[in-house]
């Protein structure tokens, strides 16, 4: 165990350092000149004069050579200085402390509505598989995976808000406001989740000593807990740690649409108006959060299977 933690969080070490400097390259990868493009989205589409251009590059350090900016911009993530916001002036720090909750907030709702979405029809599906049953749940879960995260906002919107009435169209403060959102979030990563959850029921069905357990008379109950279920968790936990860094991704796109003010729409915000220190800084700190999950998935695997672990 304390071998593969090691392994693994080298690698995260890797991956993070890998990341900081993509994170970097927004401002070099971007078309245009940086500190033009910034003055010119502030002056509302006028064209900043060549003096005003240069005092900003000079008064934000993109004069000096892309290697000193890399050290300056990665000393202060080390000590936690992200930068400070174009366009509000705050700390950049402070931004993402202030929509760093609401995100979590709304991606831990939708694991566990996730959760009670994928489980138990994986399960019935496993069960019941090559039946009626089984065709119809795996249907559902194709269509859950299919319909892109926007449409099925809109959908969730026209149906539960406008229509029904149940539930508020956007906006946070209160636990409603909390639920389309993250079942909309939740079922586009259900439908895989169940999917995967059937097919490694099915094949730890098939192990000999489930087969053993089956012919001692056993109940089907007793088998799916106590021999079946503990032969498929190591997978069922890699692709629930997968879906659940994906929910990140899909947070963008939904907390847009509902108004929701976390660091997807936070990100969105930052790209539209220019305010590359808050993109970097949120686009470093979700890819820190889907690197961390993976380590802990790694690690809980190796904790159920050992054998899986010395492999990973």
């Amino acid at each position: 165990m304390g071998e593969l933690l090691g392994r693994r969080a080298a690698y995260a070490v890797v991956l993070l350092a890998a990341l900081s400097v993509a994170g970097f390259a927004i401002l070099v990868l971007l078309p245009g000149d940086v500190a033009e493009v910034i003055l010119t989205a502030e002056m509302d589409g006028e064209r900043p004069s060549a003096e005003a251009v240069a005092t900003f590059r000079a008064t934000h350090g993109f004069d000096d050579p892309l290697p000193i900016q890399y050290v300056r911009w990665l000393g202060g993530v080390l000590t936690g200085d992200l930068g400070t916001s174009f366009a509000t002036g705050d700390p950049v720090s402070v931004e993402l402390a202030l929509r760093l909750s609401a995100t979590f907030t709304l991606v831990g709702t939708a694991f566990v509505m996730m959760l009670l979405i994928a489980l138990p029809l994986g399960v019935a599906a496993a069960v019941w598989r090559g039946t009626l049953v089984d065709r119809i749940l795996m249907g559902v879960s194709v269509v859950g995976m299919s319909v892109p995260n926007f449409w099925q906002s809109l959908l969730f919107v026209l149906f539960f808000s406008l229509m029904l009435g149940w539930l508020p169209s956007s906006g946070f403060g209160s636990p409603a406001h909390v639920v389309l959102p993250a079942l909309v979030i939740a079922t586009s990563s259900a439908g895989l989740v169940a999917r995967f959850v059937r097919s490694s029921l099915i094949v730890a069905m098939g192990e000999p000593h489930v087969r053993t357990a089956f012919a001692k008379g056993l109940g089907r109950r007793e088998v799916l807990l106590h021999h079946v279920a503990p032969g498929a968790m190591a997978p069922i936990l890699t692709v629930l740690g997968l879906q659940a860094a994906r929910m990140f991704d899909g947070a963008i796109v939904v907390e847009t649409v509902f108004a929701w003010p976390g660091l997807g729409r936070l990100l969105v915000d930052a790209v539209m108006g220019r305010d590359y220190p808050v993109l970097q800084g949120a686009l470093l700190l979700i890819g820190t959060a889907t690197i961390l999950i993976n380590l802990l998935v790694d690690v809980a695997i190796s904790a159920i299977d050992p054998r899986i672990g010395d492999a990973v």
